[in-house]
């Protein structure tokens, strides 16, 4: 099960979820690994330049999405 060892709570709580979800279905642990880091990026959990966990606000998944459907990039928060 995907983990990141002394990482935020919800950022856990959520691989956790995911994951065990996943499991229930599908039964093959790397493809579960994968949807659970996806619905965490999807989430806004970013790791920063310092390799600090973090999480995006509400408005800054909103850009992101409005960027990704013009085909622009945006840059990740410090």
């Amino acid at each position: 099960m995907p983990q990141v060892t002394g990482g935020p709570a919800g950022l856990n709580s959520l691989l956790e979820q995911v994951y065990n979800e996943c499991m229930k279905d599908k039964k093959n642990e790397g493809y579960c690994s994968r949807v659970a880091w996806t619905g965490a990026k999807n989430a806004g959990w970013y790791q920063n330049k310092k390799g600090e966990w973090k999480k995006k606000s509400v408005e800054e998944i909103k850009k992101d999405e409005l960027a990704k459907k013009g085909g622009i990039r945006r840059k990740t928060q410090e």
